[in-house]
């Protein structure tokens, strides 16, 4: 019997992975668990992923990479739809910065007064309080004066550093599609691949991701984002089965460690995930109602270094445990009251973009 493709399997779900909840989730919370290590162990070093790959990546670093594929995967559709590019980034806009902007205030001008050791005169006067608010931005200023994080530097909510390179992987998928390469998919197929052999033509043997330059971090993710992008527009001749997905899964445990794990374990990881999303788990359901891991993921180190200001945390364990509990709790609020309703006017950046536009006699 012929294998079903992954869009007769997501038609079959009516085009919504019903799974995709629980992997972000996953995803989420293994990043607060990678954090939380730092307690006891170095997260990196000490991780028996970043081992058994030799180097390739470890637990933080794949959760990430898991969320660049679904993002790969799940915003070119819209985009394939109807080029609309200004719309696109409209949507990504309200999904990402609303958020984004909140927590880089709060931390910035109510977490960091609160834990500072400094006098709040000296606090407000310090140039790296004012510079914290660049995060808003995307670009990092991570410091905030007295004020020692969960890891035990003055870096706070060191989390932020994906924001960037995902905007840049959106950047690049809107320049695709104004290129036709999203119509041409064979062309975008060619782009992704000349991104992983540029990636390993330029960098080499295989090292600690954490020490390349921000070229190299872009190429790695945008392996994994390309990825997502590519299971979508190949989708009506990708093929879908436990079989598939067991081959899929014996071929990335069989690259990793190697070179070929840059180029190889990108499309085999995004392939895994992506099926796993046209699952139904028994709460799939409820987790439907609130998708909580941007609101997680943001805002769970700026949690932990609340917690571990407050107590003594000795345990790894307990502080992940405490602080994922509290930031499920916190990001269920920023869903409710901060993302839910800013994505209800996610054209509303479109329309004023068209419209400045449409002012000096261009359109759009």
């Amino acid at each position: 019997m012929r294998a079903k493709t992954l869009r007769q399997a997501f038609a079959e779900v009516g085009n919504h992975g019903p799974g995709f909840d629980t992997i972000r989730l996953v995803a989420a919370s293994s990043v607060v668990l990678h954090h939380s290590l730092v307690l006891q162990i170095d997260p990196v070093r000490d991780d028996w992923l970043f081992a058994f790959s030799n180097g390739y990546t470890q637990l933080g670093l794949l959760a990430v990479s898991l969320f660049f594929a679904l993002s790969g995967f799940l915003v070119t559709p819209g985009l394939t739809k109807n080029g609309n590019v200004i719309e696109y980034l409209s949507r990504r806009f309200m999904r990402i910065m609303p958020l984004l902007v909140l927590v880089v205030a709060t931390t910035a001008l109510l977490v960091g007064p609160l834990l500072t050791t400094l006098s709040l005169a000296d606090y407000f006067a310090n140039a790296k309080t004012w510079l914290y608010l660049k995060n808003m931005t995307t670009s990092l200023s991570l410091q905030l004066p007295g004020v020692t994080s969960h890891n035990g530097t003055s870096n706070v909510n060191g989390a932020l550093w994906t924001l960037r390179y995902e905007w840049m992987c959106y950047i690049i998928l809107a320049g695709a599609s104004l290129a036709g390469l999203l119509r041409r998919k064979w062309l975008f197929l060619a782009l992704w691949a000349g991104a992983m052999v540029a990636m390993l033509m330029l960098y080499g043997p295989l090292t600690e991701t954490q020490d390349k330059n921000a070229l190299f971090v872009l190429l790695f993710l945008f392996g994994y984002f390309g990825a997502g992008t590519l299971l979508y527009l190949f989708g009506d001749r990708v093929p879908v089965s436990f079989a598939w997905a067991c081959g899929a899964l014996a071929a990335l445990l069989l690259c990793l460690g190697s070179k070929a794990a840059f180029v190889l374990a990108p499309p085999l990881i995004a392939y895994l995930v992506i099926v796993i999303g046209t699952c139904r788990f028994p709460w799939s359901d409820l987790l439907a109602k609130a998708d909580l891991s941007y609101g997680l993921y943001l805002t769970h180190a700026v949690v932990l270094t609340i917690l571990t200001n407050i107590w003594p945390f000795t345990s790894s364990l307990l502080l992940f445990v405490t602080g994922l509990g509290v930031s499920l709790c916190v990001a269920w609020c920023t869903w409710t009251f901060v993302e839910q309703p800013a994505l209800q006017h996610k054209s509303l950046p479109g329309r004023i973009c068209r419209e400045a536009l449409s002012r000096v006699g261009l359109r759009a």
